[in-house]
């Protein structure tokens, strides 16, 4: 679409959306780029296919942050948010509306959440924190998951304690469960999960499982089935690679889902937001919340819904701006993409899927991770290979480094191209490609899907793998 953009707006748009989060989005000023080399106005011949958090904006989303930052008025920011979570309820709920959506500026904010709500349940007990898949979820998320801080700045703009207890009321035992295997194979983390429940007995038990990690993962959601009292299940859907039907799904079963508008959606780096079952939302309503003082420095009152006056009352009365900016980008971008039929949004990914990892597996670069069916068709992960051997984390960021920060030739309309960061497992490490719903829409309206692009970018990976290794 063409931009109507004022020059002066777009600054403005910038300074917002680089605000009301950590340092993982602040701009280097030798760079004017963030910690993954990208600027968020500076998307025009970008090639994106990043699986992680920190993509630019998009020509829909420009236009859409335009229209915020014009319409945006402080005095109605409760209003503001009780819109967009309308408008997220509308989209992912068949009506009922059967949850309640509390709100955090990343994915690994969203850790702390289950850790306040079982703390608010049951005091001071040890809160017994089971965690699956910790190498493929958000860099802070395993930090925070021990009631610690995991950066160095919050929302609010403020130096805070990195690596230090949020809450000195609050004990967290973590069990952390790896996403695989040492072969790459995604291990069967089931047994575990069942042991620790059972090693456990009366306490409070927080299970955090997968549906779609970094590489995909999907953790086995029939074990919830075995557990229906006692254990907050959370499920951390944060790639939103997700078919509504499963959301309504655990909604129902009392689950607890982690989402973020800007992985599969594209939006801005972050916008977070836990969906809590009401089932669970009435077990907080009216608890003494004095418990969770030390998060005033993390979450704002306008985090949590109105009717949890309890727990509002002891954190920060501060508006975060880019926050509800970056979800308004999220929620059209969402709008736009289910406005198309799942089954041809569903097909396209399989094709692109299907070439993708095709064209990677007839090359002696590569070597797809085992699994790939057990796996989110829209993310394809693969370990690159020098002479056979694998490279490892440290080399792939240095091809990751490479591939984002030159220009390439060979690409129908783009110049330079973006791609998920290297995850590391054990002592091997994969990179991966991933497609978003900007760009699966905009095939769709054109009724049209060219490989060509991601056929080109899968050469170049080759060619600079020559250049740096060879």
């Amino acid at each position: 679409m063409p931009e109507t953009v004022h020059i002066n707006n777009r600054d403005k748009i910038l300074e917002i959306l680089v605000s009301g989060c950590d340092e993982r989005i602040f701009l280097s000023p030798e760079t004017n780029a963030n910690k993954y080399h990208l600027n968020l106005l500076n998307y025009k011949g970008l090639f994106n296919r990043g699986s992680c958090t920190c993509g630019t904006l998009t020509p829909f989303g420009i236009e859409v942050a335009n229209n915020f930052l014009v319409q945006f008025n402080s005095d109605i920011y409760q209003a503001v948010i009780d819109q967009q979570t309308t408008q997220l309820k509308e989209l992912f709920d068949n009506s009922q509306y059967g949850f309640e959506i509390f709100y955090g500026p990343s994915g690994s904010d969203l850790m702390y959440l289950p850790l306040i709500f079982q703390s608010l349940v049951h005091g001071k007990k040890e809160i017994i924190n089971i965690v699956s898949c910790p190498e493929e979820l958000g860099s802070g998320s395993n930090v925070a998951a021990e009631g610690l801080y995991f950066s160095e700045w919050n929302q609010f703009g403020k130096n805070i304690p990195k690596g230090k207890e949020v809450s000195r009321n609050i004990e967290s035992k973590v069990f952390y469960l790896p996403a695989r295997e040492e072969t790459g194979h995604i291990a069967n983390r089931g047994q575990a999960i069942r042991k620790i429940i059972a090693d456990h007995p009366g306490q409070p038990i927080i299970g955090n499982l997968v549906f779609g990690s970094k590489s995909g993962i999907k953790d086995d959601l029939e074990i919830i089935d075995e557990f229906h009292e006692g254990i907050m299940w959370v499920v951390d859907i944060c790639q939103f690679r997700t078919d509504p039907l499963l959301i309504h799904s655990m909604l129902d079963k009392g689950v607890m889902l982690m989402v973020t508008g800007s992985k599969f959606y594209q939006a801005p780096p972050f916008c977070g937001a836990l969906l809590v079952p009401t089932s669970w939302a009435q077990k907080l309503i009216n608890k003494d919340a004095s418990i969770i003082r030390g998060f005033e420095n993390l979450f704002s009152k306008y985090d949590f819904p109105c009717q949890f006056e309890n727990i509002r009352k002891q954190l920060s009365n501060e508006i975060n701006i880019g926050l509800r900016m970056r979800w308004e980008i999220a929620i059209q971008e969402m709008k736009a993409y289910l406005s198309f039929p799942s089954d041809q949004s569903n097909a396209l990914i399989r094709r692109w899927n299907q070439i993708v990892t095709g064209r990677l597996a007839q090359s002696d670069y590569f070597k797809l991770m085992p699994n790939m069916e057990l796996t989110n068709d829209s993310i394809v992960s693969f370990m690159v290979l020098v002479d056979g051997k694998e490279l490892r984390y440290f080399e792939l960021k240095k091809l990751f480094d490479y591939l984002v920060l030159n220009e390439h030739y060979g690409l129908d309309g783009f110049n330079r191209i973006f791609i998920g960061q290297p995850v590391q497992y054990g002592e091997k490490s994969f990179i991966r490609l991933a497609i978003g719903s900007y760009s699966v829409r905009l095939a769709l309206k054109d009724n049209h899907f060219s490989p060509h692009n991601d056929l080109q970018l899968i050469h170049i990976i080759e060619r600079s793998v020559d250049i740096l290794f060879k």
